[in-house]
């Protein structure tokens, strides 16, 4: 079962879910941080993946993924990185990143890579919610990836029912 399902299973609230950008501040400091943040007590770790045009975020984010590909940071790198961290993380890690890089990658490639890695989801805000069921969504349901779809304070319930309803891991 993954790990996200049994996490929201288990404990019903307060669930303490920590973001941070991979390869900041040093290109080999994604492991190390994850460790830290477990042996906190967090609950899920949101990994981002550094891109060089993150138009939807702030400046805090900007500066931390430039800084990351600086570093050298890439998809790849990021997978070489978590390749055995499941010898030591049992926390559910989400990977949360632009379209642009997942397709570079490969999206099937990517949801392949995420589950032989132990990644538990991924979240890719600009993918729109009807090509993801389209197009993507028998591929993530395959490798047993967890979509996360976002959502705002202006987002019809009927939408947030239907969003719901057709993914697998939280909104």
């Amino acid at each position: 079962m993954n790990r996200i399902t049994t996490l929201f299973e288990t404990k019903k609230s307060g669930v303490l879910s920590v973001y941070f950008t991979a390869g900041y501040p040093k290109l080999n400091d994604t492991l190390r941080t994850l460790v830290a943040l477990q042996e906190q007590g967090i609950d899920m770790v949101e990994i981002g993946i550094p891109f060089s045009d993150p138009m939807a975020d702030g400046p805090v984010i900007q500066q931390a993924n430039m800084q990351a590909l600086n570093n050298g940071m890439s998809l790849r790198l990021l997978f070489e990185q978590l390749k055995d961290f499941r010898r030591t993380i049992r926390i559910p890690v989400i990977l949360m990143g632009y379209l642009n890089p997942v397709m570079q990658f490969g999206f099937e490639n990517f949801c392949r890579t995420c589950a032989e890695t132990g990644v538990d989801g991924m979240i890719v805000p600009d993918l729109p919610f009807a090509e993801y069921q389209s197009d993507y969504k028998e591929i993530t349901e395959r490798y047993d990836v967890k979509m996360i779809m976002l959502i705002s304070p202006e987002t019809p319930d009927e939408r947030i029912r239907l969003i719901d309803t057709h993914t697998n891991g939280f909104i």
